[in-house]
């Protein structure tokens, strides 16, 4: 089986660059995928992240859309935002963005986009059976007019207008003395982010922007605190405002405060969904917030101060983005629709860009600190406070679908009201904690997130939900 080492997740195919994607199974899953888009002529945006691998799978790319006649607008090196944000603005209908994400350097892999959004599980079982059946030898290499197949663009500049108009640019501008660190982590963050928030007045230091002379990144792509001690040290020792840190493609966004703190993932999110509310509240329609499972109970108590709603979708960007597009093409609804996936830090304005993007949240959040005049650890201090604690338990062999159907069963029984989306199972009492059980897609294990207004009830909810778990595995 041609995807035997490949992850098949509706975040795209990932594999070890060079090994389970290499330049052939890569040109056969592009192949697979320009003939499910089905059209003759039609246009495919690519772009891709500065993972070195990137370079020779980018060639497997073009070649295999090329071969099925499908014409490429190369993006080159480009944030998968604003990849995203080209391909909806150009109303292009297919794109392929060529990313590991945040995992590490030596994996690599494809984004693949449809009309709206990203492909559901059925597209890609539709790729995955259209990828065993292809042979390459039906496919040979061929010579084309490459300016006939393949065009160019620079979609930065498009982007940076675009934003602008979601910010108070003016107002920044007028106020703006703020010192800035930015960690890219030398991804494609690096052609975007600091030229943005430059532009909006804010005096900005790099680090970690450019690949080591051997081609390896850094620091650890994952825009986690673990992997961010060069920031932390640089905004605290410099005496600076704020930093921030992207992963590779730069859809995610970490936050250092001034006093050199590493905030969880959703605090950013959260920050931009409590201004976003007291600036909106007084429309007078519906505002909507949308986000994941697994997000932080902070945004319903958030949302209730401005008399807004939370709705929860499984975990997934295209999960938010489909509910995102349902609410906002109903007929019958008056509403302002937003939201995001806490565990990424990157915000989705459907407006302005129908994609979680941590480069936008990056200029959102130097708003928020010119128009308040106060500092992130300020800001955060208002926030309502969470703790989380999480644990993740190794499966191996055993059938998923029995340990869920024994877990809930048990859960029942124990008097929980259970809400079951697809394989996550996740109970607890309105705003007071939860615990969520989501089965990895990519690993053979099940990780459980608690969250609890206090630390201790957090790691209790966790650890017991865990033993649970593994009593139900060790009986099957």
């Amino acid at each position: 089986m041609e995807r035997e080492n490949l992850i098949f997740t509706l975040s795209g195919i990932r594999g070890i660059a060079e090994k389970a994607l290499d330049f052939n199974i890569t040109k056969k899953i592009t192949i697979a995928y320009g003939l499910w888009l089905d059209g003759k002529n039609t246009q495919v945006v690519v772009g891709k992240d500065t993972r070195p691998s990137g370079e020779i799978i980018e060639k497997a790319v073009i070649e295999g859309l090329i071969t099925v006649g499908l014409e490429v607008i190369n993006l080159g090196v480009c944030p998968t935002p604003i990849i995203i944000h080209a391909k909806n603005k150009l109303n292009i209908p297919g794109g392929i963005i060529i990313t590991g994400s945040h995992n590490p350097q030596e994996w690599n892999g494809l984004k693949l986009l449809s009309t709206k959004t990203f492909l559901n599980n059925n597209d890609l079982k539709e790729i995955s059976i259209k990828l065993n059946e292809i042979d390459l030898n039906h496919y040979p290499s061929i010579k084309v007019n490459r300016n006939r197949y393949i065009k160019t663009l620079d979609p930065i500049k498009d982007y940076i207008q675009d934003l602008y108009k979601y910010i108070d640019y003016k107002g920044i501008i007028a106020q703006n003395d703020l010192s800035v660190v930015i960690d890219t982590g030398a991804g494609a963050g690096k052609v975007a982010t600091s030229q943005i928030l430059s532009k909006i007045g804010c005096k900005v230091k790099l680090i970690n922007d450019d690949l080591l002379v051997n081609k390896i990144f850094p620091r650890e792509i994952e825009p986690i605190e673990e992997n961010l001690k060069d920031l932390i040290m640089e905004v605290w020792q410099g005496n600076h405002d704020i930093g921030f840190a992207h992963d590779s493609d730069a859809d995610r966004l970490a936050i250092i405060g001034e006093n050199g703190i590493c905030y969880p993932e959703d605090i950013g999110l959260a920050l931009i969904t409590d201004y976003y509310l007291k600036n909106n509240s007084d429309r007078g329609k519906e505002i909507i917030f949308v986000t994941n499972l697994a997000s932080s109970l902070r945004f319903e108590v958030i949302a209730e101060r401005y008399g807004a709603q939370v709705i929860r979708t499984p975990i997934g960007e295209r999960f938010l983005i489909e509910k995102m597009n349902e609410l906002i093409e109903d007929p019958s609804k008056n509403c302002l629709v937003f939201g995001g996936e806490g565990s990424c830090g990157g915000v989705i304005i459907p407006d302005f860009n129908n994609t979680r993007d941590g480069i936008f949240a990056s200029a959102k959040i130097i708003e928020i600190l010119v128009k308040t005049g106060k500092k992130v650890s300020e800001l955060v201090s208002t926030l309502p406070k969470y703790y989380s604690y999480r644990e993740k338990i190794n499966i191996k062999n055993k059938n998923i679908n029995e340990i869920i159907r024994l877990l809930k069963k048990e859960l029942l029984e124990e008097g929980e009201e259970i809400e079951q989306f697809n394989l996550d199972l996740r109970f607890g009492k309105e705003k007071e904690w939860f615990v969520l059980i989501h089965p990895s897609n990519t690993e053979p294990i099940i990780r459980v997130i608690s969250e609890a207004k206090r630390k201790s009830l957090a790691r209790v909810y966790c650890e017991t939900t865990a033993e649970l778990i593994k009593l139900e595995i060790s009986m099957l």
